[in-house]
């Protein structure tokens, strides 16, 4: 440090505004993270694939997230299995390399990409 009084006032001025700018940080951290469990909480509801209005359709068309463990999105849902298949096929033409699933309920109908047989 500086001898200089002038010096050593600018210094602690500039370290006072990094402490008052961490602190308004840690403020807008605190509203942002309730804020994405609220919107995230929403979301969940939105991919519920038992909504009311979608209730009787037992044939989904899912996209999966990248790992494959959740489901992104519901493509299609219907109450005939022959628009639920042609839904899974414009949809592997539409996202070729991600992975899709027909399904009957829990009962896997079909795939993309296939999993080898074993």
């Amino acid at each position: 440090m500086s001898q200089d009084p002038d010096d050593e006032d600018g210094q602690l001025h500039t370290l006072g505004l990094l402490e008052r700018l961490r602190s308004e940080t840690n403020l807008v951290r605190g509203a942002y993270d309730g804020l994405y469990g609220r919107v995230d909480k929403l979301l969940r509801e939105l991919e519920n694939p038992n909504l009311h209005d979608i209730a009787n359709m037992n044939f989904r068309v899912e996209l999966w997230d990248r790992h494959a463990l959740h489901i992104r999105w519901v493509i299609a849902a219907s109450g005939s299995v022959f628009l639920a298949r042609a839904a899974f096929e414009e949809a592997v033409k539409q996202w070729p390399d991600q992975k899709l699933t027909l399904r009957n309920g829990i009962m896997l109908m079909r795939e993309h990409p296939e999993r080898p047989h074993r």
